[in-house]
């Protein structure tokens, strides 16, 4: 009796040894949809492209922004600005984007428990497209205070964007691509980088249409929102 149960033991280990690669091997890795190419590329360009795009727009037209914010001095007051008062907005304006982007970092945790990561991405538009009204309104309006609040929405926009694209990212794709889906992030921001420092070339831009690409992107974000919103139905 001891040497039939001896025998019969190893049996039940045998079948379970032969069943796990069967098993193994019926699993086939997920394939690439254009769904979810289209979800990537859009949340990418909606966020990603902005960030690069602002984080270098401000470079190449510095000069004319410091003209109006001369111009805008001197209707206010009768007087030119001093030297150093221009510094010191132009730093405000350029720096500030850091602070917001920031304060945008710190509220993402908060709002991927509340909304989830969709929902913090499609409520970040509203940033996006406050701050365009800003910065396109803000020549009009002779005030650069506007432009500085929107550099700032802007970097809030970016912050949130930067924190929570990558996740919603992850979180759609297989296993398999995560790292090439995960790769629309950087290759947009390049993008925007690329675009700002070609459009803010005065031969492209111009002193009096700088602020009219604002409007121009406030509807490049809308159309985003609308496409990405269709994917993801």
């Amino acid at each position: 009796m001891e040497m039939r149960e001896q025998t019969e033991d190893p049996e039940p280990n045998n079948n379970i040894e032969n069943s796990e690669p069967d098993h193994k091997s019926t699993e086939k890795p997920q394939r690439i949809t254009a769904c979810l190419v289209n979800a990537a590329f859009f949340g990418a360009l909606g966020s990603s492209y902005l960030y690069g795009y602002n984080l270098s727009v401000v470079n190449a037209p510095a000069l004319y922004i410091k003209i109006f914010y001369n111009k805008t001095w001197m209707e206010r007051y009768g007087e030119p600005i001093g030297a150093d008062m221009v510094t010191m907005l132009w730093s405000v304006t350029v720096s500030i984007f850091a602070i917001g982007g920031l304060l945008g970092a710190l509220c993402v945790t908060l709002l991927t428990k509340l909304i989830g990561r969709k929902g913090t991405l499609l409520l970040n538009n509203g940033f996006a497209v406050i701050a365009a009204l800003l910065l396109a309104l803000g020549e009009k309006a002779r005030s650069f205070e506007m432009l500085i609040i929107g550099r700032f929405v802007m970097g809030v926009d970016s912050g949130i964007a930067l924190s929570a694209l990558p996740m919603y990212l992850g979180e759609i794709s297989p296993r398999h691509v995560r790292g090439s889906i995960g790769q629309f992030n950087a290759i947009l921001i390049c993008l925007g980088v690329f675009t700002g420092q070609v459009l803010g070339l005065p031969e492209l831009l111009g002193q009096s249409t700088k602020f009219d690409l604002a409007r121009l992107l406030t509807s490049h974000r809308l159309l985003c929102v609308r496409r990405f919103e269709k994917v993801e139905a």
